[in-house]
């Protein structure tokens, strides 16, 4: 992976680990998250003028822009519930380890190629131990009424939408750079394209639950700052990693090494938000970080 990609890629990871904190803040629910992506895709969409090129695109890649924007809702909605129902600390690391191994392997089901290295699976399967030790303040807790929670259906519906934008995200991103854009104009597009994809879905969900139309209804009688800033840095943390794709053959690689936000994530819960720590979770938060050298320095 080119130095470039690898830069992008790590600033995306510190900025995804401060728009989650800030809804879990301020509400974690899936208003919050639809609110700050229609705030980030009004301000942003200027920047759609730059080249209208991607409107000569061809339909395939606007059915993956639709099926990339239902899982981005599935990924947003999976994360606002499951943050109403229990730490950040314990639940932001798992949402991220998860697809560090299930891509992969749906990269070799579906797209049947793989070039991941022995050492590369040694640094993915250390990123997803060390999440499955972070809820944990002593290892006799280690259990399955741990993990079998409420909020363990919600992250594991989060992962499987970003194994799924992962995926599409990658093949529209090729699309766009054979249609001959840079890779900074294609990244800078179809983060705001994919910001209204989403939308599409996210809007008639928050609609249809009566608990999401009430927070929705708070959320707009407030401040407007802070789903505005969150929706910014969601649409610019996504928005690098798009670019890096294009620098990149191997989207797994960019999937673990994006899990570097998982141990700033954890830090910034425990720092900021007053969290439970232990010895035991400052370790895995180490062998975190050692599996994710052993990605990136491959």
């Amino acid at each position: 992976m080119s130095t470039l990609a690898l830069t992008l890629v790590l600033i995306s990871a510190a900025m995804h680990a401060g728009w989650n904190l800030l809804g879990k803040r301020q509400a974690p629910s899936l208003a919050f998250f639809t609110l700050a992506m229609l705030a980030g895709g009004l301000l942003l969409s200027p920047l759609l003028l730059l080249d209208l090129r991607f409107m000569q695109l061809s339909a395939s890649f606007w059915w993956i822009w639709l099926a990339s924007g239902l899982c981005q809702a599935v990924y947003m909605a999976g994360l606002a519930w499951a943050y109403a129902r229990g730490e950040i600390s314990v639940l932001y690391p798992l949402a991220r380890a998860l697809p560090v191994l299930l891509v992969p392997a749906f990269s070799l089901i579906l797209l049947d190629r793989l070039n991941i290295s022995t050492q590369d699976w040694i640094g993915m399967a250390l990123i997803l131990l060390a999440s499955l030790l972070l809820p944990l303040i002593r290892l006799r807790d280690f259990r399955p009424s741990v993990y079998l929670t409420p909020a363990l259906g919600f992250i594991l519906l989060a992962a499987l939408g970003t194994v799924g934008y992962s995926l599409l995200d990658k093949a529209a991103i090729d699309l766009m750079t054979d249609r001959g854009q840079s890779a900074v104009l294609a990244g800078t597009h179809y983060m705001i394209l994919q910001a209204w994809a989403s939308l599409i879905w996210m809007l008639p969900m928050v609609w249809l639950i009566p608990q999401e139309r009430l927070v929705l209804r708070q959320l707009l009688s407030s401040s407007p700052i802070p789903f505005t800033i969150a929706g910014i840095m969601v649409l610019f943390t996504y928005g690098l990693v798009l670019v890096a794709m294009a620098f990149t053959t191997e989207v797994s690689y960019l999937v673990a090494l994006r899990q570097a936000s998982i141990p700033i994530g954890a830090l910034l819960g425990i720092v900021w938000l007053k969290e439970t720590t232990s010895p035991l979770k400052w370790g895995a938060l180490t062998i975190m970080l050692l599996g994710l050298l052993l990605v990136a320095l491959n």
